[in-house]
């Protein structure tokens, strides 16, 4: 059966056409399969899943894929268990920054959207919450290895809470204008802490991409829209089981700081 990808986000659309593969299988849900070639990770979801980086949407309502299957990428086609999906025609989505200035000017209204979402995160209870703390609070000082060594691999998910909070934090950072695209890179030493899916998440972040609702908060936010920016918010904490609280967490701490 042939799928037709609807969208594809920049960072997957870039590991597919540099890396044709084989891709391996390394997680699959109702809804998504994570899919690892090297250190290149893309993940290919139902078309219910809004758009992110790493994500390849298929006109779908599930995508169907065994742990471990390795699988093809040959000239516009992903060949997908008993499915085969192609690109070809698949709109390349980025995620839109806000003006820094303005993100800056409406920082205390986008905190108070956030706060319910963050304080659902398990880094913002104990035993988590001591070691969040402490590695948020390094950002003064900008000192982004110190904070990734305090959190990396830290609490409960399938990407760990800690992983999700840097990548907040490193897309609300980016955004706000104190950290330039790509100018900060994980060392190895913390990397090998946790997991592919995790590290290519916070490498998006980095370069100042993210899953949509975060694109969404901060541009609704920095425009002023408070009604639009908590409706980002409520979008972002139904994503993962725990993922959108702990990005919320991380986002929260970088406003903190502005």
């Amino acid at each position: 059966m042939l799928l037709s990808a609807l969208r594809i986000g920049a960072f997957a659309e870039s590991a597919l056409r540099t890396s044709a593969g084989p891709w391996k299988v390394v997680a699959s849900f109702e809804k998504a399969a994570y899919l690892s070639h090297g250190s290149e990770v893309i993940v290919v979801t139902s078309r219910q899943v809004p758009p992110g980086p790493l994500y390849v949407t298929v006109d779908a309502d599930r995508v169907f894929a065994e742990d471990g299957a390795a699988l093809h990428f040959e000239t516009g086609l992903l060949e997908l268990g008993p499915h085969s999906v192609t690109i070809r025609s698949a709109d390349v989505w980025t995620g839109v920054l806000p003006d820094p200035e303005r993100l800056t000017a409406q920082r205390a209204m986008i905190m108070t959207a956030l706060a319910p979402v963050a304080n659902q995160s398990a880094l913002a209870a104990a035993p988590y919450s001591r070691p969040a703390n402490e590695g948020m609070e390094r950002l003064q000082q900008r000192d982004f290895d110190g904070i990734a060594r305090s959190i990396v691999g830290l609490g409960p998910g399938f990407t760990p809470a800690g992983d999700d909070a840097l990548a907040g934090l490193l897309l609300t950072t980016v955004a706000s204008g104190r950290l330039a695209p790509g100018d900060w890179f994980i060392d190895l030493e913390t990397a090998r802490r946790t997991s592919l899916m995790s590290l290519a998440f916070v490498r998006c972040a980095a370069a100042g991409q993210a899953i949509a609702a975060v694109h969404d908060v901060l541009m609704a936010g920095a425009a002023g829209e408070a009604k639009a920016c908590r409706a980002a918010c409520a979008e972002l904490a139904s994503v993962g089981g725990t993922s959108g609280a702990d990005i919320a967490f991380g986002m929260w701490a970088g406003l903190q700081t502005l």
